[in-house]
């Protein structure tokens, strides 16, 4: 029936084989794979209802004011979805409720890397960061409630005081220096601006802001005494010598002041100036505190003035 070469016995039943083998393969694989797939169906379906549960019991005890028992049971919850916003949510206010600041803290900077520009989890870092001194992440929570629209204004007395803080003055000086323009009936925000650039080494800058404030409110015997010592730092000592003259006519009989005047007179040329910073100084010796060594800054002058 057929020529040489044209048989098909010999392709036929290999044709036939490789497909038995192939749908064997398929069979095999669905029976093994199906009770995995099942199992996780059944795993997930149960997780879910687990998490749905733990969501629940942990807002009923947040209601109750049952704040450790809610931080076990989002702490659970938790162990299933540790990505899951409203648990992380969750647990981290149960922490600040219970007054565990710290572990607030990390639960809700996890929640900001997940969800960063969230507004409730933001409002509550600028509450948790500042009690445990965390000024950056309070300062990045500001930032991110600006960034999603509220008014930066509303945060400048915040800002200035984190940024003070954290020791970065010239950002501190900025909003001061805002608040004390939009508010200028506020004397903190001079002091604290005066004080910034003193920090700085900007004296001249810190008594301009100083001289401001008592122009508004008059002066006080310890803005006398700040101004006195920005000009000690300039080197100016003849200012300083009259600001705390000042301070003086206004709280006579301070020693401490009375001793940094002498300091002052002694630092000058004038040796009328230095026999009166020697008078002060025998004057306050039975009377100022030993961190003063006024014994030694007698002997020191007497020695330079060669009584």
């Amino acid at each position: 029936m057929f020529s040489r070469g044209e048989c098909p016995l010999i392709n036929v039943p290999y044709l036939t084989i490789m497909t038995a083998m192939k749908t064997t393969i398929k069979v095999i694989a669905a029976v093994l794979i199906a009770p995995v797939i099942i199992a996780l169906l059944f795993r997930c379906s149960g997780d879910t209802g687990d998490i749905n549960q733990l969501r629940e019991k942990g807002r009923r005890a947040m209601g109750r004011g049952e704040y450790k028992q809610a931080v076990e049971i989002y702490r659970r919850a938790f162990r299933l979805e540790p990505s899951d916003r409203d648990i992380l949510y969750g647990l981290g206010m149960a922490y600040k409720k219970s007054f565990q600041h710290d572990s607030a803290l990390v639960v809700f900077r996890r929640a900001r890397i997940l969800f960063v520009h969230d507004r409730e989890i933001n409002q509550q870092l600028l509450e948790v960061c500042p009690q445990v001194k965390d000024f950056d992440c309070a300062i990045n929570a500001i930032n991110s409630l600006v960034f999603t629209g509220d008014n930066e204004k509303q945060y400048w007395s915040r800002l200035a005081d984190f940024y003070y803080h954290n020791e970065q003055y010239d950002m501190a000086s900025k909003y001061y220096g805002l608040l004390m323009a939009d508010n200028p009936d506020n004397p903190r925000n001079y002091m604290f601006l005066s004080g910034s650039f003193s920090i700085m080494r900007k004296f001249a800058e810190a008594n301009e802001v100083l001289l401001k404030g008592i122009e508004r409110f008059g002066p006080t015997p310890e803005v006398f005494i700040n101004i006195a010592v920005n000009y000690i730092n300039l080197k100016n000592y003849p200012e300083a010598e009259d600001y705390l003259r000042r301070a003086l006519e206004l709280d006579p009989g301070n020693i401490p002041t009375m001793i940094n005047l002498a300091n002052v007179l002694s630092s000058q040329d004038s040796r009328g100036k230095k026999m009166e910073a020697l008078e002060i100084y025998k004057n306050c010796k039975n009377l100022a505190p030993e961190v003063f060594k006024v014994d030694s800054l007698i002997n020191v002058l007497q020695t330079e003035l060669d009584i």
